[in-house]
């Protein structure tokens, strides 16, 4: 029995070898499990970096967009207030500049006639300092777009569609048409270009 004690205590003695042989197997498979976990980790990271950081720029660009859309309704809301108020005020300025011709004609008190001078020189300025332009008529081609016809006259010395009189001044505000100007075109001739 000898013999087989020793056997076994050999066998014994190859085990632990063995098992340090596996041991050391195994914890160089978890040092690499280990490895490829922190690596996976350090993926995710940057994947979540990434990701975070196109989130952010996506949030910066709305906010920008957001701005821009918003500085552009305010815009366009000035203007279509500043149309309202000057639409309801050119009857007054028609007035006044009707007034003026009027005491210029009937040769009436110059010093009230200079006092409308100013006073319509003064709202024209307003105007101005609005953006609100007047239209352009007498010896332009007549554009529906922003003149009105009110008459067509045979005019030898205007080509056909000339404007040869201005009834009422037309104004714009940029590119909005505030009023169209109500104009008399010429009939007959060669076309204006």
């Amino acid at each position: 029995m000898d013999i087989q004690s020793q056997d076994t205590s050999k066998e014994d003695q190859e085990k632990p070898d063995e098992a340090s042989e596996a041991e050391a197997a195994n914890s160089e498979d978890s040092a690499e499990a280990t490895t490829e976990s922190t690596e996976e980790v350090e993926l995710s990271a940057e994947e979540e970096k990434a990701f975070l950081l196109d989130q952010l720029q996506r949030a910066h660009a709305e906010l920008a967009n957001f701005r821009r859309r918003t500085l552009e309704d305010q815009a366009a809301q000035r203007l279509r207030t500043t149309v309202s108020v000057v639409r309801s005020f050119l009857p007054v300025l028609d007035g006044l500049e009707a007034a003026i011709k009027a005491g210029g004609d009937q040769g009436g008190d110059e010093g009230i006639r200079e006092g409308l001078t100013l006073i319509a020189e003064r709202v024209e300025g307003v105007l101005a300092d609005l953006k609100v332009e007047k239209i352009p008529a007498v010896g332009e081609g007549f554009d529906p777009q922003i003149h009105e016809a009110m008459l067509q006259v045979d005019h030898p010395e205007a080509g056909a569609g000339e404007i040869v009189d201005e009834v009422e001044k037309g104004y714009r505000c940029g590119e909005m048409l505030i009023r169209a100007s109500r104009v008399v075109v010429a009939r007959g001739g060669e076309a204006k270009e």
